[in-house]
C-alpha cells in the first residue's frame, strides 16, 4: 500500500513539473515574442509620458514663478511708495501725491505679497523648518524623510486652499468689501480686464463681478490669492515628494534639477536612527492621524513635534495644530481658521516687517553695511583687541537698521570674518563674536521680533506699542554689547596691532583715518540716525525756534529706510545696480513670505487658544501654585531658554508670548521688561542648538561645520547667559527710557 502511494505521488509529480514545464516555456515564448515586446512599450510609453509630463510640469512652474517674480517686484516697490508718499502728503503736502486710502492698499498688497512670496519660497526651498535630516541619517532615509514631509506640507496646503476657496465664495455672495479703501479711478479698468479672464459660472457657480470707479475695493479680491498661493504651494511640495526635488534650482529661472540619487545602501548598513526617524516617525504620524478621531488632545502636540522632527516646514505643524486644535476640540471648521488668518492681516505695523527685511538686503548688496564697518574700525583701530570692538560695534549699528538677527550676521560676518583672521586673530574668536554680537540684531532696536511680538500680546485694554519695546531694548542691547566688548578687549589683549603697508598709528593718522571713514561712510551713519530719531521724534529744530521735524510712525521708519537705502545705493555710492534690484526685492518677498505663513496661522492658532481660555486657565494655575514672583521670573527663564533651543524665535513668540503675558502681568512685571526679557532668552537660541538659526547662517559664511561654530560660541554663550541674569534682575535697565506717559505701566 506504502508503495502504491508513492508511486502515485512520484506521478501526480512528474505530471505536475511537465505541465509547469509547459506553462514556463509557453510563457518564456510569448515573452520573447510579442508579450515581451508588448511589455517593454507599455514600460517605454510609461517612462516616456513621465518624462514628458514633469518636463512640462517644470516649464509651467518656471512661468508660475516668472509671474510671481514680476509681481513680487512690483508690489513691494508699490508698498514702500504708498507708505512713503503718505508720511509725505501727511508732513510736506507739496512734495506728495494726494492719494486716498494708500495705507490700507498697502495692506491689501502686503497680503498678495506675504502669500505669493510664500509660493515662491516654496519653489526656492525657503520655508523655515529643522533641517536635520542630511546630517543625522543616510542619504536614502533622508530622501524617504522628505518625501513624508513634504507630503505632509502639500496635504496641508490642499486643504487651506479648499478652505480659503470657500472664503472667497463667500465674499462675493455677501458682497464684501475691504474697509476704508475705494478702487482708484485708474485703477478700475485694469482690475475688470483680469476679472474677466477669472473661470465663471462653471467653478461652482461664481460670477465674479466687477468693480466701480470710486466705489468700494471689493473683499474677494483681496482674498483671491489665498487659494491661488495655497494651490501653487500644494502643487510644489507635491512635484517635490514624487520627483525628490528637495534643493532649490540654482538659478530662479533655471528649472529644478534632479537631486542626485543616492547609492543603494548596502545590506547590514542602515542605523537604528534610520530606522526609527524613516520608518518610525512617519508611521507614528499616521497613526496619531487616525487615533485623532478617537481620542485627541496631547495627540495633537506630540504629532506636531514629530513634524517639526522630520523636517517638515515649520508653517506645517503649526497650520496642522491650528486646524486639528479647531476641527476636534473647538468644533468649527477650517474655513473659520482661514478667516482668522486673513484678520490677522489687518495691522499696519505688519508692513514694517517686509520693509525692515528689504532694507537690509539693500545695505548687504549695496555698501552701507561696508561703510559701518569702515567708521568702526576707523574708531577702533589703535586699541588692542580694535578689531574685534570693531567687529561689535558694527553689529550694533547694523542692527539699529535691519531688525534681524541672521541678516546682522550675514552683512557684517561676511566682511569682518576674512579680516579678523588676516590680522591674527583666533579663527574660533572671530566666529564667536560675530553670531554673538549678530543677536543684537533682534535686541537693538528696531526689531522685528519685537514688532511681532507687540501684535500677538496687546489687547484693546492694554496695547504695548512696538515704539515703547524698541525704547525698552536700548539699554539691555547696549549692556550686551558692552560685555562683549569686555570679553573682546580679555581674549584678544595679546593680538598685537596689525601693520599694514602704508599705515600710521600715530595720532594724527588716527584721526586723519576716522576723518577719511567719516566722508566715505557719513551717509550710511545717518540712517540709523534717521530711522531712530525719527521714531522717537528725535530729529527736531523746534527747541532752536525753527518749526521744523521729523516724526515716523515704526511702518513710516521703515519705508523710509528702504527709500533711502534705494536713493544712497542705487544713485549715489552706485554699488547696486539697477539691473540687479529685482533679484533683492524678489528675495525680501521670499523672505517675508517665510515668516508671513508662520506668523497668520500662529495667531489663528492663539485664536482658539483664546476661545479656550488658555492662557487664563494657565495663569490662574501658576498664580494658585507659584508663591514669588522671584519662583516665576527664574522658572519662565529656564522654560524660554528650553524653548529657544528647540523653537524658532517668530514661533516661541506668536505661540507661547501670549499665554506667558498675561501670567507675568499678574505677578506684577512690568509688560516692556517681560517683553525685552522674553526676547533674550529666545535670542540666546540663536545660539543653541538644534534651532541655533544663527550657528547654521554663520556655518554657511565662514564655512565652517557647525560644531565648529558650537565650539567659537561657547564663551559668548555664556557671556550671554550672564547679561540674561543681570536684565531679569534690573528692571530699570529695560524701563528708565520709557516716557513718563508710555502707554505701557506697571500692571494694576
Amino acid at each position: 500500500m506504502y508503495r502504491a502511494f508513492v508511486a502515485l505521488f512520484d506521478a501526480v509529480d512528474d505530471r505536475a513539473n511537465a505541465l509547469w514545464r509547459g506553462i514556463r516555456s509557453g510563457l518564456q515564448a510569448a515573452w520573447d515574442g510579442w508579450l515581451g515586446h508588448l511589455a517593454l512599450g507599455i514600460i517605454v510609453s510609461l517612462t516616456g509620458l513621465g518624462i514628458l509630463a514633469a518636463r512640462l510640469l517644470e516649464l509651467l512652474d518656471r512661468l508660475v514663478a516668472l509671474v510671481e517674480r514680476a509681481f513680487l517686484t512690483v508690489a513691494l516697490l508699490a508698498m514702500v511708495w504708498l507708505i512713503f508718499n503718505d508720511y509725505l502728503f501727511r508732513e510736506y503736502s507739496f512734495a506728495a501725491v494726494g492719494l486716498k486710502d494708500g495705507p490700507n492698499m498697502a495692506l491689501v498688497l502686503m497680503v498678495w505679497v506675504g502669500f505669493l512670496g510664500a509660493s515662491l519660497a516654496t519653489r526656492r526651498r525657503g520655508h523655515l523648518a529643522v533641517d536635520a535630516t542630511d546630517r543625522v541619517l543616510s542619504p536614502k532615509a533622508a530622501r524617504f524623510v522628505k518625501r513624508f514631509s513634504a507630503l505632509a506640507a502639500a496635504g496641508l496646503a490642499w486643504t487651506l486652499c479648499r478652505a480659503s476657496w470657500g472664503l472667497v465664495v463667500e465674499s462675493v455672495e455677501f458682497e464684501d468689501s475691504v474697509e476704508g479703501l475705494s478702487v482708484w479711478n485708474w485703477l478700475a479698468p485694469p482690475l475688470n480686464a483680469v476679472i474677466r479672464l477669472l473661470p465663471g459660472q462653471p467653478v461652482e457657480g461664481v460670477d465674479w463681478p466687477t468693480v466701480t470707479a470710486g466705489g468700494d475695493f471689493p473683499l474677494w479680491l483681496a482674498q483671491l490669492v489665498l487659494p491661488l498661493s495655497f494651490a501653487f504651494i500644494a502643487a510644489r511640495f507635491l512635484m517635490a515628494a514624487v520627483l525628490g526635488r528637495f534643493d532649490a534650482p540654482p538659478d530662479p529661472d533655471a528649472p529644478a534639477e534632479r537631486a542626485p540619487i543616492p547609492e543603494p545602501t548596502p545590506p547590514g548598513t542602515r542605523t537604528a536612527r534610520d530606522v526609527v526617524m524613516a520608518g518610525l516617525f512617519p508611521g507614528l504620524l499616521l497613526g496619531m492621524g487616525a487615533a485623532l478621531y478617537f481620542d485627541n488632545g496631547p495627540l495633537i502636540l506630540i504629532a506636531c513635534v514629530l513634524l517639526v522632527l522630520v523636517g517638515a516646514p515649520l508653517f506645517v505643524a503649526i497650520g496642522v495644530a491650528a486646524i486639528a486644535s479647531a476641527n476636534l476640540i473647538g468644533n468649527y471648521d477650517t474655513v473659520a481658521v482661514v478667516t482668522d488668518m486673513f484678520e490677522a492681516t489687518k495691522k499696519h505695523e505688519l508692513l514694517a516687517i517686509p520693509f525692515f527685511v528689504l532694507a537690509g538686503n539693500l545695505m548687504t548688496r549695496g555698501s552701507i553695511a561696508e561703510r559701518l564697518i569702515d567708521i568702526a574700525r576707523a574708531f577702533m583701530g589703535r586699541t588692542p583687541g580694535g578689531l574685534g570692538l570693531a567687529s561689535v560695534a558694527a553689529c550694533a549699528v547694523f542692527a539699529a537698521i535691519s531688525g534681524s538677527s541672521p541678516v546682522t550676521v550675514i552683512a557684517i560676518g561676511s566682511i569682518m570674518y576674512p579680516m579678523l583672521v588676516r590680522d591674527g586673530y583666533p579663527s574660533s574668536y572671530g566666529m564667536g563674536v560675530l553670531t554673538a554680537a549678530g543677536g543684537l540684531g533682534i535686541i537693538i532696536p528696531p526689531s522685528v521680533p519685537m514688532i511681532v511680538y507687540a501684535i500677538v500680546v496687546s489687547t484693546p485694554t492694554s496695547p504695548i506699542p512696538p515704539s515703547e519695546l524698541f525704547l525698552g531694548g536700548v539699554l539691555p542691547g547696549l549692556f550686551i554689547a558692552a560685555c562683549l566688548s569686555a570679553y573682546t578687549l580679555v581674549r584678544t589683549r595679546h593680538v598685537p596691532l596689525p601693520h599694514h603697508p602704508g599705515g600710521d598709528l600715530t595720532l594724527g593718522g588716527w584721526l586723519r583715518g576716522i576723518g577719511r571713514a567719516l566722508r566715505s561712510g557719513i551717509l550710511a551713519l545717518m540712517l540709523p540716525v534717521l530711522v531712530l530719531g525719527g521714531i522717537y521724534g528725535l530729529l527736531t529744530l523746534e527747541p532752536f525756534g525753527i518749526d521744523f521735524s521729523i516724526r515716523l510712525t515704526v511702518t513710516e521708519a521703515a519705508a523710509v529706510a528702504c527709500v533711502y537705502a534705494l536713493v544712497v545705493e542705487l544713485f549715489i555710492h552706485r554699488e547696486l545696480k539697477l539691473r540687479g534690484l529685482p533679484a533683492v526685492l524678489v528675495e525680501s518677498a521670499v523672505m517675508m513670505g517665510s515668516l508671513f505663513l508662520i506668523l497668520v496661522l500662529a495667531i489663528a492658532f492663539n485664536r482658539f487658544l483664546t476661545l479656550q481660555q488658555i492662557p487664563q486657565q494657565a495663569a490662574d494655575w501658576l498664580v494658585s501654585h507659584i508663591d514669588s514672583r522671584f519662583t516665576f521670573i527664574v522658572l519662565v527663564n529656564l522654560f524660554l531658554l528650553a524653548l529657544g533651543c528647540v523653537m524658532d524665535i517668530l514661533s516661541a513668540i506668536l505661540i507661547v508670548a501670549p499665554l506667558l503675558a498675561p501670567i507675568a502681568a499678574a505677578f506684577g512685571l512690568h509688560p516692556v521688561h517681560f517683553a525685552i526679557m522674553f526676547i533674550v532668552n529666545l535670542e540666546i537660541g540663536y545660539m543653541t542648538p538644534p534651532m541655533g538659526i544663527n550657528l547654521f547662517v554663520a556655518s554657511t559664511v565662514f564655512k565652517r561645520s557647525v560644531v565648529d561654530v558650537i565650539k567659537a560660541v561657547l564663551p559668548f554663550l555664556l557671556i550671554m547667559l550672564f547679561c540674561l541674569v543681570v536684565i531679569a534682575w534690573l528692571q530699570p535697565l529695560s524701563t528708565a527710557l520709557l516716557p513718563a506717559d508710555a502707554v505701557t505701566g506697571p500692571p494694576r
